[in-house]
């Protein structure tokens, strides 16, 4: 693999994967602010939320697509988006390092309404995730 596949692989591999979906779920909320204005509403925050999930599930096939990639590297992805499908605990997990970020920022940053249960639900969801994801992974 070319150096720039290196590291288009590793970013989405242990350590790194859960640190870049953090520095996510922390520029989230700040986003949502700008976005929103002084609007106020939880079904915005919860829709706007499901479109950076969404963001997250496009943007890395777009470019995967645009760009020339060997057959080693989109074996690799192909692995990854198997082991999503087959293990709902495995893309679940994702929601706990965004829930880890969101809840950085809502130390130091002022939540709006519904901000809290967002983050709360996505370190609920996504811990329950982690923790079968990882009972699954040990026993196989």
């Amino acid at each position: 693999m070319k150096p720039i596949e290196r590291l288009a692989v590793g970013i989405e591999s242990p350590p790194w994967d859960a640190l870049w979906k953090v520095v996510i779920g922390f520029l989230t909320l700040p986003l949502f602010h700008v976005l929103l204005g002084h609007t106020n509403s939880i079904l915005l925050t919860f829709g706007l939320f499901i479109a950076v999930l969404v963001a997250l599930r496009i943007v890395p096939v777009v470019i995967r697509r645009m760009l020339p990639f060997s057959s080693e590297a989109q074996d690799i992805w192909r692995s990854r988006r198997n082991l999503s499908k087959q293990y709902d605990s495995y893309a679940w997990q994702k929601l706990f390092w965004i829930g880890l970020g969101l809840a950085c920022y809502a130390v130091i940053g002022k939540l709006r309404y519904g901000e809290l249960e967002l983050t709360l639900l996505c370190l609920v969801a996504g811990g329950a995730g982690l923790v079968v994801w990882r009972r699954t992974r040990a026993t196989e």
